[in-house]
This record gives structure tokens, sequence and C-alpha cells, in this order.
């Protein structure tokens, strides 16, 4: 199958100014045409930020190891767990050293402190709601890909399609999906095309890179027990690369967790929609999310409510599509996130830790 034709938006950097006239809530069409969801794995908004300034951050009292000595539980029935914490090794919060580039991209760029994962379980369900706004499971089957493990519903691939917007799926975020496999906007497994595409200016309107699904992706995501510095440097790896591409002036990059992870959070989630039997159904715990752009607010620490149905919404917003359900249709946008009257912020790139 041959990849979609762009619309209009070009692929290349725009060198526009912010518009004086912009008001939050309506974006000037020029200035966001790359779109990045950048996904690491398996952690909580406190066990990475508590004590981050201005933040609703708690410790939970004990330092985390740079690497759990194992995975903690975290399914659907895992995160009725009060405070989150599944097992006690999990039950702790890193100090900003162990997480410095996570705590120097947020105090250089936007942090939210009240981004929550939006399915009470693991990674599955919650990357059908990034990109379906809807999911029939709560738990991860134990394949997910097609074809052991193949779902049939529309998603923003479908949307932007019908834009003739570009996209492409880097790592295989969409591999359950059964209309998008074999399209060669999909990649298992390989990350070479997004640093190849980042450098040479040919990143899509929309790309998605989900570090778990490469090749030591533990380490790469943070996914205990994997390193979470080594994680950090895999994230420093993939901002350097956008921030020294040609699109860095017209790009907005979300950088988030999938799921809790079976870490400490004090937050109890609320409540994301009524059922039609009048009981509340309630988000999963917190996860960090931070935006990275140049039209990102700088040192601003979002207290809205927002979950990755709010990225969804964002790309609605921005390319003007129509929203899949009526959960990411009320979502937030993500919007107070950003400042398009700012002077375009320069890359700022970050160097990369020793790890032990």
């Amino acid at each position: 199958m041959t990849a979609c034709a762009s619309r209009s938006i070009p692929s290349t950097p725009s060198t526009s100014t912010p518009s004086a006239t912009w008001l939050p809530g309506h974006v000037p069409a020029d200035l966001i045409q790359h779109i990045i969801i950048f996904i690491q794995e398996n952690h909580t908004f406190d066990s990475l930020f508590a004590g981050f300034p201005g933040a609703d951050g708690q410790s939970a009292g004990v330092a985390c190891a740079d690497a759990l000595p194992s995975d903690p539980p975290h399914q659907h029935h895992d995160a009725l767990t009060p405070d989150g914490a599944t097992i006690d090794a999990a039950r702790c919060s890193y100090t900003e050293a162990a997480a410095s580039t996570y705590w120097q991209l947020a105090r250089d760029f936007t942090l939210c402190d009240q981004f929550f994962s939006e399915v009470r379980g693991p990674s599955q369900p919650n990357y059908l709601m990034m990109v379906a706004a809807q999911s029939p499971i709560v738990d991860s089957p134990p394949r997910v890909r097609c074809p052991a493990f193949c779902l049939d519903l529309p998603t923003i691939a479908d949307r932007l399609d019908a834009a003739k917007l570009t996209w492409r799926d880097y790592t295989g975020l969409f591999s359950d999906i059964r209309s998008v496999v074999g399209r060669r906007e999909m990649t298992i497994f390989d990350d070479a095309a997004f640093f190849h595409d980042a450098a040479n200016g040919t990143l899509p309107n929309m790309s998605w890179l989900n570090s778990e699904f490469l090749r030591n992706g533990d380490n790469k995501s943070g996914h205990p027990p994997g390193s979470l510095c080594q994680a950090e440097n895999y994230a420093t790896h993939v901002i350097n690369a956008v921030m020294s591409g040609p699109q860095w002036n017209t790009t907005a990059l979300f950088l988030t967790w999938d799921d809790w992870g079976g870490f400490y959070d004090h937050v109890e989630p609320p409540t994301a929609e009524t059922l039609p039997d009048g009981s509340p159904l309630r988000y999963g715990f917190r996860v960090p999310c931070i935006v990275v752009s140049p039209y990102a607010r700088s040192g601003y620490v979002s207290h809205e409510t927002h979950s990755f149905v709010s990225l969804l919404r964002f790309i609605e917003t921005i390319f003007q599509l129509p929203p899949l359900t009526d959960r990411d249709a009320q979502a937030s946008d993500l919007l107070d996130c950003f400042n398009f009257n700012q002077t375009p912020r320069a890359p700022q790139p970050l160097s990369a830790r020793v790890c032990s």
C-alpha cells in the first residue's frame, strides 16, 4: 500500500513568527506542523517527579534504585492497589540526581502534574486509548500483535489518512490494528527510520515512537528491571535528534509514560466518566508528561487534568480532525502548555549521563 499524500501543510521548517493576536484555544495553523508522541514505560508522577518545584508531587520516602530487581505487577486488578505500589521496591521515588535528564527537560519546557493514564491497567489498553480513544480490554493479552491479536477499531490514523496528512508508527504502537498491518508507515522493533527522518527533515505530520518495542527495550524505556539512567540516555538521543533536525521550529513532542507500572503515586485517580448504571469509571494512576516544543511554556507546570486521549484531542485540534469517540471529544486539548506568542525556543541539546 502506498504512503498517504501530504496535504498543504509542508514538511519543511517554518520561519514564521508567532501571531501577536493568538489566544489560548486558537492555534495559528502554520506553527505546529509535526507532532511526535514519544513513549517511555511504567512510572508514575511521584516515582519520577516527587519534590519538583511547583508540582503536586509527594515522595514515597524511599529513594528508588536505578534498576528495580523485578517488574512490579501491574495488571488491571493490581491497579486497584491504594497508592499504586504493588511491591515494596516500587514504593519509592527517584531523586532529582537520579532522574536528572527528565528534570532538566521539565525545567526547560512544560511538565504536566495531573496527567492520567486512561485505563487502570497495563500497557495494551492504554496504547489503544492513545490511538483509538477506546479499548475493549483492561488487561494485556499474552500476544499483542496481529495475527495473534487483531482489532478492528477506527484510529487516529484513519482520520489522518482522510485528511491526506502523513503519519508513521516507527516502532509498532498500531501493530494490533488490522487495517494498518502491512502498510509502509508501520515499522516494528527498529527506530533507525526515525533518526534518519529527523536528521533529514522528513518526519511526517504525525509520529509515534515507543521505546519498549525496540531491542533492549527495557533499558531504552526504563521498564523495570531496566535502568532509568540508560532510559534517560535514550530519551536524550531521541530529543536531541528532533532538536537538531530541520523541522524543530514546527514540532511539538510529547514525552509520556504508558502506565503506572506498579509504582507509588499519592493521587487517587479521578472519575473519567459515569457508566449508565451510575457507577464511576476512573482514570488510571498519574504518569508524567513533558511537552517539548519551541512554543512550549518554559518552566511551566500544568495543573489541568489531562490524559492519553488529550494527546488525541491535541492532534485533532492542530490538524482540524473530527474526534473518534465521546472520550476524546470531551478531553482537554493540552493547549495550556503552549504560548504561540513567544519567540520560538532555540534547541537546547541534552547531555548524556554516565551510567554505572
